[in-house]
C-alpha cells in the first residue's frame, strides 16, 4: 500500500511547469517533457542527491536541469491541489528563483529522454525544472516536497482505513439490498 501511496504522490507531483522565458517573438509551441525525482520526496528540508528522469523532450537536442524555488505560497505535500503546485511552478522565473550557476547542460537522447543525478539543496517550493533558454522552447518540472516519514506513514495507514471502511459500507448496503429482495418475494 506505501508502493501506491508513493506512486500517487509521484503522479502528483509529475507536475510540468516552465523553466524557459518566453517572449512575443517565440512563434513556436512549447514542447512540455515530464520531469520525474527518484526519491520523489525528501524526510527534511537539507542536501540530497536525486536522480531526475525525464521524457517527451525535443529528441537530440540539449536542455538545462536546474535547481528552483517557487516564489508561491508554500505548498503542502497532500493538501496542495494539482492547480496550486502547477501554479507554484508557472511562478518560476529562472533568472529569479533558479540556481543557474550550478544548473547542468543534459544531452537529450533520441527518444526524447534523459537521466542525470542533481545533487541539491531542497526546501519549501522546491522544483526540478528542465527546458531551453534558446532554440525550440521546451520544459518540463517536478516538485519535490518535503514529508515526514511518520506522516507519510499515517496517510498509508488512513488510506488503508478509508478503503476498508468503504468496503464495509458496500457490504452493508449489499446486504440491505438483499434482505429487501427477499421479503419482496415474500410477500408475492
Amino acid at each position: 500500500m506505501k508502493k501506491a501511496l508513493v506512486a500517487l504522490l509521484v503522479a502528483a507531483m509529475t507536475i510540468l511547469g516552465m523553466s524557459g522565458v518566453a517572449t512575443a517573438q517565440d512563434e513556436e509551441e512549447t514542447v512540455v517533457g515530464t520531469v520525474e525525482s527518484d526519491p520523489p520526496a525528501v524526510p527534511a528540508a537539507g542536501e540530497y542527491t536525486v536522480t531526475a528522469t525525464g521524457a517527451g523532450f525535443i529528441p537530440d537536442s540539449t536542455i538545462l536541469l536546474g535547481s528552483c524555488q517557487s516564489p508561491a505560497d508554500t505548498l503542502t505535500p497532500g493538501v496542495s491541489s494539482v492547480e496550486e503546485i502547477t501554479a507554484a511552478a508557472g511562478a518560476i522565473d529562472p533568472l529569479a528563483n533558479c540556481d543557474l550557476a550550478n544548473a547542468l547542460t543534459i544531452t537529450v537522447d533520441g527518444d526524447g529522454a534523459f537521466e542525470e543525478e542533481v545533487t541539491a539543496e531542497i526546501g519549501d517550493n522546491f522544483f526540478l525544472t528542465a527546458g531551453t533558454i534558446t532554440g525550440a522552447p521546451q520544459a518540463g518540472a517536478v516538485w519535490i516536497p518535503i514529508v515526514d516519514p511518520a506522516a507519510a506513514q499515517l496517510a498509508v495507514t488512513g488510506v488503508e482505513s478509508s478503503h476498508l471502511a468503504l468496503m464495509g459500507v458496500a457490504l452493508v448496503l449489499f446486504g440491505a439490498v438483499a434482505v429487501q429482495a427477499g421479503r419482496r418475494r415474500a410477500t408475492i
